[in-house]
């Protein structure tokens, strides 16, 4: 397998799924956080509440693929699954900043439940060949569930954070 077109590797699946969270996020922006911005670079990148960051923990998978780990067109394949962790921020300098945070916790669930209500899977596309404009394959990511976790707080009084995990699988093809 070579790296160049390994349609179905971690590279392409992350991609894909940042683009879809951050396209369902700012697509219909919260009343209370009509400037917010996705930030894919948090902590290289500073943060600028009202905002969410978009980041995945490291992909797993099942030790035995199923059939044999054969999948369609004679290939050899594995089921995989990775979370994605979308932050909510906010500034408490914000006369709203608990609504505003709500309201961007929302979002993130509202994106995961819409795309239930339609099967619940987002196409994996080619960052490989293409990180602006990446075309769309023929595989899929299925997103599971999104759950909100408990934080701590943050060093910086300012700052307000809620974390959702957004749970996906896919197969692995190679």
């Amino acid at each position: 397998m070579t790296t160049l077109d390994h349609d179905t590797g971690v590279y392409n699946v992350e991609g894909s799924v940042t683009a879809w969270m951050a396209g369902q996020l700012l697509g219909t922006l919260p009343p209370l956080a009509l400037t917010a911005t996705v930030n894919v670079n948090h902590p290289e990148q500073a943060l600028a509440p009202p905002q969410w960051s978009i980041h995945h923990l490291p992909a797993g998978s099942d030790v035995v693929g199923f059939q044999g780990g054969n999948v369609d067109g004679g290939k050899k394949g594995r089921r995989r699954f990775g979370i994605a962790e979308v932050n909510c921020w906010t500034s408490r300098s914000a006369t709203s900043w608990r609504a505003q945070l709500a309201q961007m916790g929302d979002a993130v669930t509202r994106a995961v439940i819409n795309l239930l209500a339609t099967g619940g899977s987002i196409p994996i596309y080619d960052f490989y060949t293409s990180a602006g404009a990446p075309a769309a394959l023929t595989y899929r990511i299925v997103i599971e569930r999104a759950e909100e976790m408990a934080v701590t707080p943050d060093p910086n009084p300012d700052i307000e954070r809620k974390r959702i995990l957004v749970y996906y699988h896919w197969t692995e093809r190679n």
